[in-house]
């Protein structure tokens, strides 16, 4: 296989990647303008089921053709965060990272000695929180960027749930966040945008405490390399 041309980002799927993107974008990591700056990394959906990165070498692959740049990865914390850590844990032992016992509430950032290589890990939302599966913790990080005084917020929360509870509404009981948040982007100027596009279009504020921490973690991660 050839060696990563540039450090790498694995994140789980293509919501992710884009939100990421614009959101990075917004941070001034300017990846609208080729050619990138070199500590850019590149940002890859991994395609297949959500827990692709685990249930494979995924992570021990991307750390070994690394050819010594910085390989992240981002994935849904799930229903317990210290479960999903020790998952996360063994992997990257097989990839020559020795974590800590918990995952630290700013991210992980360590060192591949085998590879010679920095690794980072982002469990969405914050690192801390845990919810059901498929629940929707992109869209919990996402929540953090409304505008806490936007009015329309708390009633597309009201709206979404009258739909399911009064007027047959079939979304699934764990995408009412992705629900509430796809029926209030369906009120902005320009209804319905993606969450990237909607990043772009500064639908969302990219500078949420939370936002803050996660560019901050990518940018000791990757920034330098």
């Amino acid at each position: 296989m050839a060696k990563l041309e540039r450090s790498s980002l694995r994140v789980e799927g293509g919501d992710d990647m884009h939100a990421i993107r614009h959101l990075l974008i917004r941070h001034g990591v300017n990846y609208d303008h080729e050619p990138w700056r070199s500590w850019f990394p590149s940002i890859d959906a991994v395609v297949g089921a959500r827990d692709t990165i685990l249930n494979s070498s995924t992570v021990e692959t991307a750390v070994s053709l690394s050819s010594g740049r910085a390989v992240g990865f981002v994935l849904d914390a799930d229903s317990s965060v210290p479960d999903r850590w020790q998952a996360i844990s063994n992997r990257l032992r097989q990839a020559g990272v020795e974590p800590p016992a918990a995952i630290p509430a700013e991210g992980f950032v360590g060192e591949s000695v085998q590879y010679r290589t920095r690794v980072g890990v982002w469990l969405m939302p914050d690192n801390q929180q845990a919810g059901n599966r498929g629940e929707g913790t992109l869209e919990r990080f996402l929540e953090t960027l409304v505008e806490e005084k936007d009015p329309l917020f708390p009633y597309a929360r009201e709206a979404t749930a009258r739909a399911r509870a009064e007027y047959g509404a079939s979304y699934p009981e764990g995408d009412i966040r992705k629900a509430v948040l796809h029926a209030w982007l369906a009120w902005q100027q320009e209804p319905g945008l993606p969450y990237g596009t909607a990043i772009r279009a500064r639908y969302f504020r990219h500078d949420s405490p939370l936002a803050m921490s996660f560019v901050a973690w990518f940018r000791r991660l990757f920034e330098g390399d």
